[in-house]
């Protein structure tokens, strides 16, 4: 079960910056946008960069799964960068993996050392790496990192290896494609780039150059990046409920 919030909080941020945990559990999505008769509904915080509600996505009821056909739905947007349900269905099914395995078969429910439910506590880290991704990669032109021809293959090689071993009928009854891990991978791998080439910036001014001390530069550095975001949020994002089958 869970230990703490920091043991937590380690283990998504490992998830969301590109330590993908093998899966062998599955959540399925499209049931977690139905209702939730077991579960008690979760309270998202709100991040520190602002939120807004969009008014140009469709409206969504509680009660309805997202199609299969409107994967491309925005579900997050950070200033224009969108983030589908594409992508979010694989850190889904890995995060429902990943608890379950550490903490047991029910672990949602549990409170942490605040009082904050697993469940919501996994689906706030989830949001706030998701929206940290998408900032770290808006900044790759400004530290002049990309991705090579050779990495994305190798994104698209991963991925195609991923979904053959999942096999056809998890991925078709869970919503997960070989594009929608082909951009995750991508996405992380640039971050990545991102996040050591804004490492080795700090560093060349830096008084303590530890890697503690350059961690926490950099957070400070990324408060105040998220100032100029605006978030955006689809209603299919506040209908997901971590942890809520199986």
């Amino acid at each position: 079960m869970a230990k703490g919030q920091n043991k937590a909080g380690t283990s998504i941020l490992f998830i969301i910056i590109g330590i993908i945990i093998g899966a062998a559990a599955a959540v399925m999505v499209m049931k977690m946008l139905n209702n939730n008769t077991g579960e008690t509904g979760s309270t998202q915080e709100t991040p520190a960069a602002v939120v807004e509600e969009s008014e140009s996505f469709d409206d969504v009821s509680p009660d309805d799964p997202v199609p299969t056909d409107e994967m491309d739905i925005e579900v997050i947007k950070v200033n224009n960068q969108g983030i589908t349900m594409k992508e979010i269905n694989v850190y889904l099914y890995q995060l429902r993996d990943f608890y379950t395995s550490q903490y047991g078969e029910s672990p949602w429910n549990t409170e942490l050392e605040d009082g904050t439910p697993l469940y919501e506590y996994a689906k706030t880290e989830l949001y706030n790496g998701l929206v940290r991704t998408e900032i770290l990669n808006s900044k790759a032109e400004e530290y002049d990192v990309a991705l090579s021809d050779d990495e994305k293959q190798q994104c698209a090689d991963e991925a195609k290896t991923y979904i053959e071993e999942l096999g056809s009928a998890i991925c078709e009854d869970f919503a997960l494609t070989e594009e929608g891990v082909r951009i995750m991978k991508e996405k992380q791998a640039l971050s990545t780039k991102v996040y050591n080439a804004a490492l080795e910036k700090l560093a060349e001014t830096a008084e303590d150059t530890s890697e503690a001390a350059l961690a926490q530069s950099f957070d400070a550095l990324y408060d105040t990046w998220k100032l100029d975001y605006v978030i955006t949020e689809d209603p299919i994002w506040q209908n997901i409920v971590i942890g809520s089958v199986g």
